[in-house]
């Protein structure tokens, strides 16, 4: 199975076919920390490109859903983009440990993983998105090695 197959598999309980104003909020998160994560090494890279778009594919949005999503992810990109605020968005519906959560967790893992190394900007900034899920560094390390094999 591919990795987007995975990642669809896992969010697609939380995204469905379309987006409902429910769901914008999960998509807002989602991708501004995607946004984030992938401007935290000072450059965006072709695989976190690739990622993304494959991403947005993947889950199938329609055109509003896909606007919201870059938006999300642009605001991600600024400087001074607020992990902690967002992840307590996410956090009020979706708590700490959740399914969801940790679907959500993992899509940003595999972000960083994209062209099979993390760098030490990256790093850092994984470990802020890690701090406001409430994972520990141990964890996060834990993770990112089942997922590199």
């Amino acid at each position: 199975m591919s990795i987007f197959a995975q990642v669809k598999e896992a969010l697609g309980g939380i995204f469905g076919r379309g987006l409902s104003e429910e769901k914008r909020m999960e998509v807002e998160v989602l991708f501004g920390l995607i946004g984030f994560l992938a401007k935290s090494d000072g450059l965006i890279t072709s695989y976190e490109a690739e990622y993304t778009n494959k991403l947005l594919d993947a889950l199938e949005l329609n055109l509003d859903g896909r606007a919201v999503a870059m938006g999300a992810y642009d605001q991600g990109r600024t400087q001074g983009y607020d992990v902690e605020s967002n992840a307590t968005r996410f956090l009020a519906k979706y708590p700490a440990g959740s399914p969801e959560m940790e679907q959500l967790f993992d899509s940003l893992l595999r972000l960083a993983l994209s062209d099979d190394r993390v760098y030490p900007r990256e790093r850092q900034a994984l470990e802020r998105v890690s701090d406001a899920f409430g994972v520990s560094h141990k964890s996060l390390d834990q993770r990112l090695a089942l997922l590199k094999h």
